[in-house]
């Protein structure tokens, strides 16, 4: 089997996706608020708690974050796949 080939599309279909352009969508969000751009920096700067619940509930910010977890569940679930298919693959 050619891991290689397997891989690309994987990489292709996932480029593809409704969460990949929801994420790059979200991101352009929250690059062009410019006020949301300013906490962020006031916030890596100082450190202030106050400044970092502001940004939490920014609705952009709140939507970006969802789709960080959503990415983060699906790498989760790709690597048990791949983790079980490996397993069958060696006890076969």
């Amino acid at each position: 089997m050619n891991y290689n080939i397997i891989y690309q599309e994987l990489l292709s279909d996932i480029k593809n996706s409704k969460l990949s352009f929801d994420i790059k969508e979200s991101l352009n969000d929250i690059y062009n608020d410019k006020e949301l751009i300013e906490l962020i920096n006031k916030y890596k700067e100082t450190g202030d708690e106050t400044i970092k619940k502001e940004i939490y509930n920014n609705e952009k910010f709140i939507r970006y974050k969802r789709l960080e977890n959503e990415t983060n569940l699906l790498i989760m679930k790709l690597n048990k796949m791949f983790k079980e298919s490996s397993d069958i693959n060696e006890n076969n």
